[in-house]
């Protein structure tokens, strides 16, 4: 079975953006990852915990689309610092490794779930009320490859001023 061509272009971008990511934290030490300052007094290692829930929510959104009135809890997140936060709080004391091991797990299951969906799925602007006119794919890219992309990029801004 052919993959529709706005599929691939997903899995792709996906695929794209963890790449590019594991290239603006490869060669980092364990010690380096947990030095404050990446994004505010983020860690590496809270950056990727951070992405981590925002692509975690995002699985849970895609697994339960079988339900379309059931709105995620992804898109009623009001107070995304408040969210960010809290979460920051959760996963400060988790240890690098579990970190690193949720991070590659999560975007396992974020390619695994966007295999499984259908073109009209990700494309239809009015199959989702609680997406208010975006397509489904939008979500995928705002919470998983545009927020890789913009956090790789402060990550090699950071490195460049540490001289790492």
């Amino acid at each position: 079975m052919e993959k529709s061509a706005q599929k691939q272009a997903v899995l792709e971008q996906l695929r794209c953006a963890r790449a590019n990511l594991l290239a603006a934290i490869e060669g980092l030490s364990p010690n380096d990852m947990l030095r404050p300052g990446v994004v505010g007094f983020w860690s590496v290692k809270d950056v990727l915990a951070h992405l981590t829930v925002w692509e975690s929510e995002l699985v849970t959104a895609l697994s339960r689309l079988d339900r379309p009135s059931l709105v995620p809890h992804i898109v009623q997140i009001d107070d995304i610092d408040a969210f960010n936060a809290e979460q920051y709080q959760i996963n400060a004391p988790r240890p690098l490794q579990l970190v690193l091991e949720d991070f590659h797990g999560v975007h396992k299951h974020l390619l695994r779930a966007v295999e499984a969906l259908d073109e009209r799925t990700l494309i239809d602007v009015r199959k989702f009320r609680w997406l208010e006119g975006e397509p489904l794919v939008y979500l995928i890219a705002d919470c998983a490859y545009w927020h890789e992309d913009e956090h790789a990029e402060q990550i090699r801004q950071w490195r460049a001023e540490q001289g790492l």
